[in-house]
């Protein structure tokens, strides 16, 4: 696909964050999730969960209105409503510690939808359907992950240092449940930014939508509601 300098611009920015996350795509979950080494924890069981749970839980908001925002754009009239009542319930959330069952849920509702999207080979005829309105809504969306993404670097490092403090401790371990849910999800946020979001980025671009470059500088887009 031809693209001007400002398209072009967007898309190294893009690959310049992804590879500062963690390097090739394929590598990306495996690198962000496992080994590395750990910091210890505090020796304070509860207050390095509350600790971690309240540094991952922005970042897991942002994601998870990210992706209900890309699918619901995508979505077919009778299924929006779905997502629409998941996106509310998700900006409600306040407790981190009884966030993770909702989260995950949103999670599941719209990860293989987004991979499917990502790899469908009409994703760009789509895209160019869509609403002006919704095209901005998509844009901002993949933004918001690519932002979280970026953010969630060193907090997954910091979960892992949670869990390996205690992982020797049987009577801790189900402490650190919320952890690890949190550390997976976060990591399959990364995951996306390096494979789905790429697509995305170049597709809208093609449709003359800019997606805002993520980075130490960057803020998360509003998105207040679903077109």
């Amino acid at each position: 696909m031809k693209m001007d300098r400002r398209n072009f611009a967007v898309l190294s920015a893009t690959s310049a964050i992804l590879y500062s996350l963690a390097g090739p795509a394929k590598a990306q979950f495996g690198s962000l999730l496992g080994g590395g080494k750990s910091a210890g924890g505090s020796g304070n069981v509860e207050a390095d969960v509350k600790g971690f749970l309240d540094r991952s839980f922005k970042i897991e908001v942002t994601a998870s209105k990210a992706y209900l925002a890309i699918v619901a754009a995508y979505a077919k009239e009778e299924d929006r409503a779905k997502y629409q009542s998941l996106f509310q319930d998700v900006g409600k959330l306040t407790d981190p510690k009884e966030a993770g069952a909702k989260l995950q849920q949103v999670r599941e509702s719209t990860e293989a939808e987004i991979k499917r999207l990502a790899e469908s080979k009409d994703l760009k005829e789509t895209t160019t359907k869509l609403s002006e309105e919704k095209q901005k809504q998509v844009g901002k969306a993949v933004g918001n992950v690519l932002y979280a993404a970026f953010q969630a670097k060193g907090v997954i490092d910091a979960g892992k240092s949670v869990i390996t403090s205690v992982s020797k401790n049987p009577m801790d371990i189900p402490k650190i449940e919320p952890v690890k849910g949190a550390v997976e999800r976060l990591g399959s946020a990364a995951s996306l930014a390096s494979s789905a979001m790429v697509k995305f980025v170049d597709v809208l671009a093609g449709v003359n939508v800019k997606v805002e470059s993520s980075g130490s500088s960057s803020k998360e887009e509003s998105i207040d509601s679903l077109s």
